[in-house]
This record gives C-alpha cells, sequence and structure tokens, in this order.
C-alpha cells in the first residue's frame, strides 16, 4: 500500500502534501490540517445516492484523509470551479463544462460513471407515449400534452444538466414554451401524476414519493449523463490533484461498482 501511495505522489510531482500522505506513520500524524483537503462542490446527486459516503470512507482508508464535500447543483459547480471558489467540483456532464475546459478553467477533467436517464410518469399514460420508442419524440409529445393541459411535465430545473439534456433532445421545444415548466404541473387533468425525466441512479435510490409512476422509457444509447470531475484551474490545490488521481485507483472504483445498476463505472 505505501509503495503504492509513494508511486501515485511521485507522480503527482511530491511536495509537502504528499510526503504527509507517504510517510510511514499512524493515521493520526498522516491527517493533514483541513486546509490541505481540497473544497469539492458536488451535485446532491452523488450526496443522495451515496457516492461521497463510498468515497469518504475509502479515502481516509487510503489516503488517511478525506475531501469537504459541498452540495451544490452542477451548474453552482461550474461557477465555483469558474471563479476558483472550489478547488474541484464533480458534476453532472454539461456543456458549459465542455466551454471550460477549453478556455483552460478546469483540468484534469475525467469521467467516472454514468447513470441513464429515465423519462417516468402516470400509470395511466395520459400522453399516450406507450408505444414511442424514439426518447425525442416521446418527450414531445409529452411536453405538447402539457400545452394542451392533457397531461402534467415536471421540468427539469432550468440550466439543469437535466434540463440541457432534454432541450437538445426536442431542439429548445422545452425551453421555449414557459408552460412545459414546474408551473404547469398546476394546470392538469384530475389529479394525474406528472411525467420527468430523472437519473437512473435516483430512481433506484429514492423515487418520488406519493404519487403513481412508472418508467417510461428508457434508452441507455441517448438518454445517459456521465458524473465528471474535474480541478479548478484558478485554484490549483495540490490535494485536488491528488483527489483527482486517487479516483482513478481500484478503491474509488470499487465505490462505483458497489453503486451498480443506478451508476455504471466507464470502465470494467
Amino acid at each position: 500500500m505505501l509503495a503504492r501511495r509513494s508511486f501515485l505522489q511521485w507522480g503527482l510531482g511530491g511536495g509537502t502534501l504528499a510526503w504527509s500522505v507517504a510517510t510511514p506513520a499512524s493515521a493520526g500524524d498522516r491527517l493533514p490540517s483541513r486546509a490541505d483537503s481540497p473544497l469539492v462542490g458536488v451535485d446532491p446527486v452523488f450526496v443522495d445516492t451515496g457516492l461521497t459516503a463510498r468515497w469518504s470512507a475509502a479515502m481516509k482508508q487510503d489516503l488517511g484523509w478525506s475531501a469537504r464535500w459541498s452540495a451544490m447543483d452542477t451548474s453552482d459547480v461550474l461557477n465555483g470551479l469558474e471563479q476558483g471558489e472550489l478547488d474541484a467540483g464533480m458534476f453532472l456532464s454539461h456543456p458549459r463544462a465542455d466551454a471550460l475546459d477549453k478556455q483552460g478553467l478546469i483540468y484534469n477533467r475525467l469521467s467516472l460513471a454514468r447513470t441513464g436517464v429515465l423519462l417516468v410518469g402516470p400509470t395511466d399514460d395520459v400522453a399516450g407515449i406507450r408505444s414511442e420508442t424514439d426518447p425525442a419524440r416521446a418527450l414531445a409529445q409529452v411536453i405538447n400534452a402539457s400545452n394542451a393541459g392533457a397531461a402534467r411535465w415536471l421540468a427539469p430545473q432550468p440550466g439543469s444538466a437535466l434540463a440541457l439534456l432534454a432541450d437538445q433532445l426536442v431542439h429548445g421545444l422545452n425551453a421555449r414554451h414557459p408552460s412545459a415548466s414546474s408551473a404547469s404541473a398546476s394546470h392538469s387533468p384530475g389529479n394525474s401524476a406528472a411525467y420527468r425525466l430523472i437519473t437512473q441512479a435516483q430512481w433506484l435510490k429514492s423515487p418520488p414519493k406519493g404519487e403513481k409512476l412508472k418508467v417510461w422509457l428508457n434508452d441507455p444509447a441517448r438518454l445517459y449523463l456521465e458524473a465528471q470531475v474535474a480541478c479548478s484551474f484558478r485554484s490549483r490545490h495540490a490535494g485536488a490533484k491528488l483527489l483527482l488521481s486517487w479516483l482513478q485507483w481500484p478503491l474509488a472504483q470499487s465505490a462505483i461498482k458497489a453503486s451498480k445498476p443506478g451508476w455504471q463505472p466507464m470502465k470494467e
């Protein structure tokens, strides 16, 4: 174990933090101050589905310290990385991350896992998508049914990874129609449950309560999001670089495998 850690630190260029992790001392002696533990913004989906808890336990076992997780939406994580307010960020795949990467404002960006995105809705299928297999057509039909008052559509939060995925599928139909927002769920046929997009990881861990919902569409090839992580260029935190390297090691990957089928490792 010590040899593996020493090799990891040598690859990162050494330094005070590297020496404190690699030195053969007691666990208490190896614990750096909290200032040396990176501040990591994480989308709540990673917290809610148990990934951050598994990683924390594995980090303490493998490194002797744990990252400081701060739950916030993916858009806020990316803002924090851009401004250097976060040392690292864990977010759902998002076009803005591509832009920040190209601008050099984030680096060491990795895709760690992926989760399917499900279209769920009322069991009585008031939008009439029972036989639809194309996610773009199914989602457009749900939104149009909502605009016509025939169904309820609970749109993802604007700017979120799910909202961007929906807009890409229906070419902005969701964003162009204000009635296709969460407010549209109020004008509905009877007490029918609302259609919505939800990650498979969330659905399996804690599906929405109080509504009778079923999965109407699951297309792993087109409906999915990736769990990604990156460092902030403006922060340049040594602990953040170590964290990103560690997340590729077997103990960290085993935490993802333990989360299957909600989360699928990028590499088996």
